[in-house]
């Protein structure tokens, strides 16, 4: 598994450069959940805050969780006005809270980090009954796109640094899909879960992508100079451009009540 911890370095390029989540996403979760004002809401892996955002802001009590001090310096700071908002340093998978406290336990593309069989089996018992299970990914990160775009960019991961070109067929992402289902379901606590698609388009300048590329952990395991071939080269085709391209963006949600 991947080095998690890289983040602490990564906040500023995360914040600015991975894409946020569509707010139909925020109201079908809202929705599905039935949340009330009062409800107590525990978010898994919160990063910079771009899912936990809607939530604060719509005067949720949240607790997020978040393996690094940089991260939860940076969230701290972030809502410093928000006397709804706690952001605690743990992993989830140590993290020590009494069951059934939650009415809603939400991830936003960083339930992979965890075990199936202990992250499904965990929330479960945090939920309220008639909770819900959240976890949702971005997938533009993963999947292989058949575009022009994509294709240089995979030229150049291939030229300098050949593990970046790991992207998976839509094929392989159907299975993945599958693969959550049956995790979700670890136990057989949780049902089945609903499941919806998000899509739209993303513009992109030069510099934001390079910090999207820079906010990846597989990039920080290269060396130095590797690195710096990658970003530059993907800047320069970029620039060639006119410094501007389009990226097309899903998300895909899984959702379950307790």
């Amino acid at each position: 598994m991947e080095n998690k911890t890289v983040f602490n370095q990564i906040i500023s390029d995360y914040a600015i450069a991975r894409p946020g989540y569509p707010s139909e996403l925020y109201d079908d979760i809202v929705e599905f959940s039935m949340l009330k004002q009062d409800a107590e809401i525990l978010e898994i892996g919160a990063g910079p805050g771009q899912a936990t955002d809607y939530f604060v802001k719509n005067g949720y009590s949240i607790t997020a969780l978040e393996i690094g001090n940089e991260q939860v310096r940076y969230l701290s700071d972030k809502y410093s006005g928000y006397r709804n908002f706690k952001p605690i340093c743990s992993s989830f998978e140590n993290y020590s809270c009494l069951s059934e406290t939650y009415n809603l336990v939400f991830s936003a593309t960083a339930f992979h980090w965890i075990e199936p069989e202990i992250g499904y089996p965990k929330a479960y018992n945090l939920l309220k009954k008639n909770g819900t299970l959240a976890v949702f990914w971005h997938m533009y990160s993963i999947i292989r796109e058949p575009s022009e775009m994509f294709n240089e960019i995979c030229k150049i991961f291939q030229k300098y640094a050949p593990e970046l070109d790991d992207f998976i067929s839509n094929d392989e992402a159907e299975a993945l899909n599958r693969l959550r289902f049956s995790q979700i379901q670890t136990n057989k606590l949780f049902d089945k879960p609903d499941y919806k698609v998000y899509r739209w388009i993303d513009e992109y300048t030069t510099e934001r992508y390079v910090k999207l590329l820079n906010s990846y952990t597989d990039i920080h395991e290269m060396d130095e100079d590797k690195r710096n071939a990658v970003l530059q080269s993907v800047a320069e085709f970029i620039e060639s451009k006119n410094g501007k391209i389009l990226v097309p963006q899903e998300v895909r949600l899984f959702i379950v009540r307790k």
